[in-house]
Protein backbone atom coordinates (compact mmCIF):
# COMPACT_ATOMS: atom_id res chain seq x y z
CA UNK A 1 0.00 0.00 0.00
CA UNK A 2 2.59 2.24 1.40
CA UNK A 3 4.54 1.56 -2.24
CA UNK A 4 0.98 2.27 -4.27
CA UNK A 5 0.55 5.47 -2.41
CA UNK A 6 4.49 6.61 -3.43
CA UNK A 7 3.84 5.65 -7.12
CA UNK A 8 0.57 7.60 -7.15
CA UNK A 9 2.31 10.41 -4.95
CA UNK A 10 5.43 10.34 -7.75
CA UNK A 11 2.96 9.78 -10.95
CA UNK A 12 0.75 12.95 -9.29
CA UNK A 13 4.27 15.50 -9.10
CA UNK A 14 5.21 14.43 -12.68
CA UNK A 15 1.92 15.70 -14.20
CA UNK A 16 1.53 18.54 -12.62
CA UNK A 17 5.45 19.16 -13.22
CA UNK A 18 4.46 18.40 -16.68
CA UNK A 19 1.39 20.74 -17.00
CA UNK A 20 3.25 23.62 -15.58
CA UNK A 21 6.54 23.14 -17.92
CA UNK A 22 3.97 23.13 -20.92
CA UNK A 23 2.79 26.28 -19.61
CA UNK A 24 3.31 29.25 -21.98
CA UNK A 25 3.95 32.69 -20.80
CA UNK A 26 4.45 36.08 -22.65
CA UNK A 27 7.98 37.04 -23.43
CA UNK A 28 9.78 39.67 -25.08
CA UNK A 29 13.22 40.76 -27.00
CA UNK A 30 15.09 44.22 -26.83
CA UNK A 31 17.79 44.61 -28.97
CA UNK A 32 21.00 46.35 -28.42
CA UNK A 33 23.02 47.10 -31.46
CA UNK A 34 25.63 49.28 -32.73
CA UNK A 35 27.42 49.73 -28.98
CA UNK A 36 30.70 51.23 -29.42
CA UNK A 37 33.91 51.51 -27.66
CA UNK A 38 36.75 54.39 -29.06
CA UNK A 39 39.97 55.54 -27.63
CA UNK A 40 40.66 59.66 -28.63
CA UNK A 41 43.41 61.01 -30.46
CA UNK A 42 47.08 61.79 -28.25
CA UNK A 43 48.41 64.94 -29.94
CA UNK A 44 50.83 67.72 -29.56
CA UNK A 45 51.97 70.21 -32.00
CA UNK A 46 54.77 72.82 -31.91
CA UNK A 47 54.95 77.14 -32.72
CA UNK A 48 57.47 79.78 -32.79
CA UNK A 49 54.57 82.34 -31.48
CA UNK A 50 51.94 80.03 -30.12
CA UNK A 51 49.82 81.26 -33.06
CA UNK A 52 49.65 78.02 -35.35
CA UNK A 53 50.78 74.46 -34.43
CA UNK A 54 52.85 71.88 -36.32
CA UNK A 55 54.12 68.38 -36.18
CA UNK A 56 57.35 69.48 -37.55
CA UNK A 57 58.84 72.92 -37.55
CA UNK A 58 61.80 75.20 -37.28
CA UNK A 59 61.64 76.91 -34.70
CA UNK A 60 65.08 79.07 -34.61
CA UNK A 61 68.24 80.09 -36.49
CA UNK A 62 70.75 82.70 -35.75
CA UNK A 63 73.66 83.75 -37.64
CA UNK A 64 76.55 85.54 -36.84
CA UNK A 65 76.68 84.80 -32.82
CA UNK A 66 79.65 86.82 -31.53
CA UNK A 67 81.59 86.33 -28.07
CA UNK A 68 79.41 86.65 -25.35
CA UNK A 69 76.24 86.82 -26.82
CA UNK A 70 73.35 85.43 -25.78
CA UNK A 71 69.69 84.28 -27.78
CA UNK A 72 66.41 83.34 -26.35
CA UNK A 73 64.77 80.59 -28.28
CA UNK A 74 61.02 80.92 -27.11
CA UNK A 75 58.83 77.94 -28.60
CA UNK A 76 55.25 76.54 -27.83
CA UNK A 77 53.83 73.02 -27.09
CA UNK A 78 50.13 72.79 -27.38
CA UNK A 79 48.24 69.47 -26.66
CA UNK A 80 45.92 69.26 -29.38
CA UNK A 81 44.60 65.73 -28.82
CA UNK A 82 41.92 64.46 -26.51
CA UNK A 83 43.62 63.39 -23.39
CA UNK A 84 45.91 65.06 -20.80
CA UNK A 85 48.99 65.27 -20.88
CA UNK A 86 51.41 64.64 -17.91
CA UNK A 87 55.02 64.70 -18.86
CA UNK A 88 57.03 66.43 -21.78
CA UNK A 89 61.09 65.75 -22.87
CA UNK A 90 63.15 67.11 -25.19
CA UNK A 91 65.55 64.98 -26.97
CA UNK A 92 69.01 66.80 -28.47
CA UNK A 93 70.32 65.40 -32.11
CA UNK A 94 73.30 68.24 -32.22
CA UNK A 95 75.53 67.95 -34.93
CA UNK A 96 78.61 70.28 -35.38
CA UNK A 97 79.76 71.25 -38.67
CA UNK A 98 82.64 73.13 -40.36
CA UNK A 99 81.16 75.58 -43.26
CA UNK A 100 84.55 77.32 -43.94
CA UNK A 101 88.00 77.23 -42.45
CA UNK A 102 89.20 80.92 -42.58
CA UNK A 103 92.51 82.04 -42.31
CA UNK A 104 92.43 83.32 -38.63
CA UNK A 105 90.32 79.44 -38.02
CA UNK A 106 93.34 77.59 -39.63
CA UNK A 107 96.09 78.34 -37.43
CA UNK A 108 94.43 76.93 -34.30
CA UNK A 109 91.83 74.40 -35.54
CA UNK A 110 93.23 70.82 -35.30
CA UNK A 111 90.33 68.90 -36.83
CA UNK A 112 89.37 71.12 -39.52
CA UNK A 113 86.80 68.42 -41.05
CA UNK A 114 84.36 68.66 -37.81
CA UNK A 115 83.53 72.24 -36.58
CA UNK A 116 83.88 73.35 -33.00
CA UNK A 117 80.70 75.36 -31.85
CA UNK A 118 78.70 72.57 -30.39
CA UNK A 119 81.37 72.36 -27.94
CA UNK A 120 81.38 76.00 -26.82
CA UNK A 121 77.68 76.87 -27.42
CA UNK A 122 76.36 77.00 -23.57
CA UNK A 123 72.76 76.57 -22.44
CA UNK A 124 71.84 79.26 -19.95
CA UNK A 125 68.73 77.79 -18.73
CA UNK A 126 65.90 76.72 -19.90
CA UNK A 127 62.43 77.93 -18.62
CA UNK A 128 58.60 76.67 -18.85
CA UNK A 129 56.24 78.34 -18.56
CA UNK A 130 51.86 77.27 -17.88
CA UNK A 131 49.68 79.44 -16.47
CA UNK A 132 51.28 81.96 -15.36
CA UNK A 133 53.65 80.16 -13.63
CA UNK A 134 57.29 80.05 -14.75
CA UNK A 135 60.07 77.22 -13.39
CA UNK A 136 63.10 76.56 -14.56
CA UNK A 137 64.44 72.77 -15.94
CA UNK A 138 66.87 71.54 -13.55
CA UNK A 139 70.33 70.16 -14.48
CA UNK A 140 71.07 71.70 -17.86
CA UNK A 141 72.29 75.34 -17.13
CA UNK A 142 75.91 76.10 -18.33
CA UNK A 143 75.94 72.69 -19.82
CA UNK A 144 76.99 72.86 -24.01
CA UNK A 145 75.27 72.11 -26.74
CA UNK A 146 77.76 68.67 -27.25
CA UNK A 147 77.33 67.71 -23.61
CA UNK A 148 74.01 67.39 -23.63
CA UNK A 149 73.79 65.85 -27.74
CA UNK A 150 71.45 62.57 -27.48
CA UNK A 151 70.18 62.82 -23.83
CA UNK A 152 66.44 62.95 -23.02
CA UNK A 153 65.36 65.63 -21.03
CA UNK A 154 62.39 66.21 -19.09
CA UNK A 155 61.22 69.57 -19.07
CA UNK A 156 57.67 69.42 -17.75
CA UNK A 157 55.94 67.01 -15.28
CA UNK A 158 52.06 67.94 -14.13
CA UNK A 159 48.47 68.22 -16.05
CA UNK A 160 48.41 70.01 -19.63
CA UNK A 161 44.87 69.66 -20.25
CA UNK A 162 43.36 69.32 -23.85
CA UNK A 163 43.43 72.45 -25.96
CA UNK A 164 46.62 74.13 -23.43
CA UNK A 165 49.79 75.56 -24.62
CA UNK A 166 52.90 75.15 -22.54
CA UNK A 167 55.68 78.02 -23.51
CA UNK A 168 59.70 76.89 -23.63
CA UNK A 169 62.05 79.11 -23.10
CA UNK A 170 66.02 78.33 -23.72
CA UNK A 171 68.62 80.51 -23.37
CA UNK A 172 72.02 79.72 -25.76
CA UNK A 173 75.13 81.81 -24.87
CA UNK A 174 78.35 81.77 -26.82
CA UNK A 175 81.21 82.47 -24.44
CA UNK A 176 83.34 85.70 -24.40
CA UNK A 177 86.49 83.52 -23.98
CA UNK A 178 85.72 81.11 -27.11
CA UNK A 179 88.94 80.89 -29.82
CA UNK A 180 88.85 80.83 -33.13
CA UNK A 181 88.62 77.41 -33.32
CA UNK A 182 84.91 77.80 -33.84
CA UNK A 183 85.03 80.75 -36.55
CA UNK A 184 83.10 79.94 -39.61
CA UNK A 185 81.57 76.99 -37.68
CA UNK A 186 77.72 75.91 -37.85
CA UNK A 187 75.33 73.75 -35.15
CA UNK A 188 72.34 71.92 -36.51
CA UNK A 189 70.14 71.46 -33.47
CA UNK A 190 67.35 68.81 -34.02
CA UNK A 191 64.75 68.94 -30.95
CA UNK A 192 62.25 66.20 -30.87
CA UNK A 193 59.39 66.89 -28.21
CA UNK A 194 57.95 63.84 -26.57
CA UNK A 195 54.96 64.36 -24.64
CA UNK A 196 53.33 60.93 -22.67
CA UNK A 197 50.11 60.79 -20.77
Amino acid sequence: MKRLLIAAILGLSLFIMGVHVGVSYFTDVALSKGNSISTGDFDIGISRDGSRFYDEHRLFSFEDMKPGESKRVEFYVKNRGDYEISKIYLVFNVTDLEDDISKAEKEVDTSPEVGELGKYLRIGGIFVELGGKSSEVPGVAEKSLRDINGTTLEIFRGKLPPGEKLKVVMILTLPEDVGNDCLTDRVVMNLTIVASQ
